[in-house]
């Protein structure tokens, strides 16, 4: 399943690979410092931010960041290989739907974050939701803020994209929900 899914990444349609790379200018422009992208698969983001380190469970997308010469790592979303207050930033590019557990993954995504630490997550709309059978949870705006908050994540904003309407997310496959959030003082404090 592993390398099916490799191939799946890897044989993006032309749209697909366009409306990824317009996703990462505004991401880019978010980020400061050290970020980790969970769930790295080919690697795009680690091509573009130079500060980034790559965590993903498939070892083709692994070994193929790799082989780019990328800092990829094998790990899953609930243990990340990191200390505490290791990164600047946090991205959860399409990883969440793919998840019995977001929570758990979130957790972890606050545990390697410093103080005032970044996230930014992206999930599919519904169709797109439905498009992959490895997708399990679906989640909206609503479902996302109750996690975040619940882990100590403040919402900075959240748009849908590259349309900027939810019901975009039920007719386009691409459309997806963005959300950018900072981890609070108070709740880094109790990881320390």
């Amino acid at each position: 399943m592993q390398s099916e899914y490799f191939e799946y990444l890897n044989k993006r349609s032309r749209t697909g690979i366009l409306l990824r790379r317009l996703f990462f200018v505004p991401v880019l422009n978010y980020f400061k410092g050290k970020v980790l992208d969970i769930g790295a698969g080919t690697g795009e983001f680690l091509e573009y931010y130079p500060c980034s380190v790559g965590v993903d469970i498939n070892r083709d997308c692994v070994d193929f960041c790799m082989s780019k010469g990328l800092e990829c790592l094998h790990a899953d979303a609930y243990n990340l290989p990191f200390p505490d207050n290791t990164f600047d930033g946090v991205l959860l590019n399409n990883i969440l739907e793919h998840l019995d557990r977001p929570e758990q993954t979130l957790e972890e995504a606050a545990r390697v974050l410093r103080d005032e630490g970044r996230i930014c997550i992206e999930v599919p709309g519904s169709k797109g939701f439905r498009h992959d059978p490895t997708h399990m949870k679906y989640l909206v705006l609503q479902d996302l803020e109750t996690l975040l908050k619940g882990r100590g994540f403040r919402v900075i904003s959240s748009n849908y994209f590259p349309v900027p309407f939810r019901w975009a997310g039920d007719i386009l496959t691409h459309n997806k929900l963005r959300i950018f959030a900072v981890l609070s003082k108070e709740r880094k404090n109790q990881f320390s």
